[in-house]
């Protein structure tokens, strides 16, 4: 049972890697995404053996033979069930921005601010993340990144989900006690999201525009957005963007991933997946890739809220 789990586990983790790397590249290609939950696996076994022996006397000149025989039997059917996303459960996972709570929450377990918000956010207070049809960042946006790591980091800022009626709040609560260099970074945050000179206690909202200035106003992008920008690294085949099969991208625009694409099948990667005849794929020695390519997995998790709606349901018995 203990190498059932393991090998089954170990499959479900790669299929779903190739699964999600493949979509990205789709969406790339203006195609699109095609998702398949794998809602049950069943497994048979079954085992059995025989031995056979047997003795015959015999005259001369040879007195007597023996024979001996064995037989052993051994299979595993599994059974595994898929179903698409389709409907609500779409609606849900893919189109719905990213809750800000989330985000935050996420940022309180640790999860590097870079990464966090250069993958989620959209904006805030109207200051702009770079886009997926090719609209570079605000240079303002990534400096409040830096800002907020080092903040972080140094400690002047502390993060609180509270539960209220209408759904979870984001509280930023910036500590008075910090370091000359961590309250200068808080007064040049301040000035860029035109927050009121001395506000301790910020609230995050969802939307563009803050109502007041003790309140950031924060867009989030949906799972299909952010596998959008995400596919702007991809190491497209330059005749493919030429001959207008795939979106080209600017070039001063800065990917947050590294994929790559080739003819062939790679050998040592993280993740890959045949697509129109080429290979794309993961490099297993770029941790900056990899990192990134499992916080977008993850986001998936958090994005899975919808209920299984009925559907077609394709059940494979692979033998």
């Amino acid at each position: 049972m203990s190498t059932d789990r393991f090998d089954y586990g170990h499959e479900l983790a790669e299929s779903w890697k190739r699964q999600t790397l493949i979509n990205v590249v789709r969406l790339r290609y203006v195609d699109a995404p095609v998702f398949m939950d794998i809602t049950s696996i069943i497994s048979s076994r079954s085992r059995g053996g025989r031995i056979d022996a047997g003795l015959e006397l015999l005259e001369s000149p040879d007195p007597s033979s023996i024979g001996v025989g064995a037989e052993g039997t051994w299979s595993n059917t599994p059974t595994v069930t898929y179903q698409p996303i389709l409907g609500d459960k779409f609606t849900k996972s893919l189109l719905r921005p990213v809750p800000p709570a989330a985000v935050f929450r996420m940022l309180e377990s640790g999860w590097p601010v870079h990464m966090v918000l250069n993958v989620t956010v959209g904006s805030m207070n109207g200051i702009k993340n770079a886009a997926f049809a090719g609209q570079t960042a605000d240079p303002r946006f990534g400096e409040l990144t830096d800002i907020l790591a080092r903040v972080r980091a140094a400690g002047a800022l502390d993060i609180r989900v509270e539960e209220r009626p209408n759904g979870e709040a984001v509280v930023l609560l910036i500590r008075g006690d910090s370091s000359h260099e961590a309250r200068a970074d808080i007064a040049r945050a301040r000035d860029i999201l035109r927050l009121d000179a001395g506000s301790s206690e910020l609230s995050v909202v969802f939307g563009s525009v803050q109502s007041h200035g003790k309140e950031i106003a924060m867009t989030t992008r949906s799972m299909l957005e952010i596998m959008l920008v995400l596919g702007n690294g991809i190491a497209v085949p330059e005749a493919h963007v030429s001959q207008g099969r795939a979106r080209p991208v600017a070039a001063d625009l800065r990917p947050l991933i590294r994929i790559q694409s080739g003819p062939s099948a790679p050998v040592d990667t993280y993740a890959a997946a045949p697509y129109r005849g080429h290979w794309y794929w993961i490099e297993d020695t770029d941790l900056g890739s990899k990192a990134l390519f499992s916080f977008l997995m993850i986001l998936f998790s958090i994005a899975e809220t919808g209920q299984t709606q009925d559907g077609p349901v394709v059940t494979v018995p692979t033998r």
